[in-house]
């Protein structure tokens, strides 16, 4: 019983030894901060060549509010977007990349579709929770030049609001079954 528990002991003295919990493993709040410097820089960068956007200040605002919560690896991640961001802006800004006006008229198609879609399926709350977050990571990815993946994203996007819709007009006559109304009671 006792080299069982001495057994025991050891291995977990020794997994603390070789398993370090260290900031390796997630991103670091100076990690975060030091992404959001870094969009901001280069906000402020794109803003001077006349390029600057909205939508990249918005998401160093949103990085900036993970914060206090301590979303550190999603702050750092919505920091690289606004990086992203502000660098398309000003390679489009600079003429070091087209932007091909039927793929980005494309994306704004879709997106506004999904955005459609939403709002049908929200008057009648059919609405499923990712169906808005969808919409903006495709915004983000058109905004960062991804136009392809904004695609594919609004579209996902439009797909789950269209089935959101449609199961809450399948539901809406819906009734318990009366084993649940008699458990109700």
């Amino acid at each position: 019983m006792k080299k069982t528990r001495l057994a025991t002991d050891l291995i977990l003295i020794v997994l603390l030894f070789a398993i370090p919990a260290t900031s390796a493993w997630a991103t670091s709040r100076e990690e975060a901060e030091a992404a959001i410097a870094e969009a901001e820089a280069m906000h402020e960068k794109a803003a001077a060549a006349g390029a600057a956007d909205n939508q990249a200040k918005e998401m160093i605002e949103e990085a900036e509010s993970l914060l206090p919560s301590r979303q550190y690896t999603k702050a750092k991640m919505v920091a690289y977007w606004a990086i992203r961001q502000s660098e398309f802006a000003m390679q489009v800004q600079s003429g070091e990349t087209a932007v091909a006006g039927d793929k980005q008229a494309e994306a704004q198609a879709a997106i506004a579709a999904a955005e459609a879609a939403r709002k049908q399926a929200a008057s009648v709350g059919g609405e499923w929770r990712d169906t808005a977050a969808m919409i903006k990571n495709a915004e983000t990815l058109a905004g960062a030049g991804e136009l392809d993946e904004a695609i594919k994203a609004a579209e996902a996007a439009k797909f789950q609001a269209e089935r959101g819709y449609e199961q809450a007009m399948g539901e809406k006559g819906a009734d318990l079954p009366d084993y649940m109304r008699e458990a109700a009671k």
